[in-house]
């Protein structure tokens, strides 16, 4: 390889006036053609702050922009150039990854935890609520997936993902206990129904309450079946609230909360502006434990 040949400051100008100057189709071109495409994407805190190196036809030729910080290089291999950005310290990385929006999908989820995770090791990262992120959201129904808003905390801050109009509010954070916590807001029946229908909403107490209190306004006679499972999952033990596959059919509609594996049925059917609240056990072990509990409490 050649002598290093330092050709000032990185812009895209600086670029484009090598590239005007070099045969087309050599190797030097086809990086210059690629370093214009990919630098015309990359956002403010890399293009202000880089230095790029572009390694063909025997030679180096190198930019900077301010200190220098995030280190970009091309090189021609295999008849094709090739385009590699690295971050020389967390905190530039960390700057750069919350101040832009990723398009969102599973593969871009995956794609960023799996840079995070380059850093975890030296920076004492915690990438839970990456894992959280990527393991609730491959769960999503379709509706869900191609119009939401997600954002993933980060190290104390925060990265936007966002898909179609982002209508649905997604947002992954450490509680005070240091969990990791995957809320969804959403803002409409249909795609409140699809998410009960995926079966991706854990049966609990607060997951019942919920569902009851934003059915109100939606679904008047599921909602009054929720409020009679509520009433009635709490005064059930802990080994069936914790395995139960709870079905409610009302108002044409099947929706499905599960806990565990879902092992013991509870069915609320509504008819004739009744509802009906039938458990059948996985077997006697439960059968005798529901049955002392509901003779302790009363």
């Amino acid at each position: 390889m050649g002598e290093l040949s330092r050709m000032g400051e990185l812009s895209l100008t600086s670029l484009l006036y090598l590239r005007s100057k070099v045969r087309p189709s050599g190797e030097l071109f086809s990086c210059l053609d690629l370093a214009l495409e990919k630098l015309s994407l990359e956002p403010p805190c890399v293009t202000k702050n880089a230095r790029l190196t572009i390694a063909a036809n025997q030679t180096l030729k190198e930019w900077s922009s301010g200190e220098g910080n995030f280190e970009i290089v091309i090189f021609h291999s295999q008849g094709k150039p090739h385009y590699y950005t690295y971050a020389t310290t967390w905190e530039q990385y960390r700057s750069c990854l919350c101040s832009q929006t990723y398009p969102l999908t599973l593969g871009d989820l995956l794609c960023t935890r799996s840079k995070l995770r380059l850093w975890s090791s030296s920076e004492s990262l915690s990438l839970t609520c990456f894992d959280q992120a990527v393991k609730r959201f491959s769960m999503e129904p379709k509706v869900v997936k191609q119009d939401a808003r997600m954002l993933v905390e980060c190290d104390g801050q925060v990265v936007e993902f966002i898909s179609g109009q982002g209508s649905c509010e997604i947002s992954v954070f450490l509680s005070a206990d240091d969990v990791p916590e995957y809320d969804v807001q959403v803002k409409s029946w249909n795609v409140f129904l699809e998410r009960l229908r995926a079966g991706i909403v854990p049966l609990n107490l607060g997951n019942i309450k919920l569902v009851k209190d934003t059915l109100e306004s939606w679904k008047e006679e599921i909602s009054r079946c929720f409020d009679v499972a509520w009433s009635a999952f709490i005064k059930e033990p802990r080994c069936i609230q914790e395995n139960a596959r709870m079905v409610v059919v009302a108002d044409g509609e099947r929706i499905e909360l599960v806990s565990g594996k879902g092992e013991n049925q509870i069915m609320l059917i509504s008819f004739e502006n009744r509802v009906q609240y039938q458990v059948s056990t996985r077997g006697w072990w439960e059968l005798i434990l529901r049955r002392l509990h509901q003779a302790k409490a009363e």
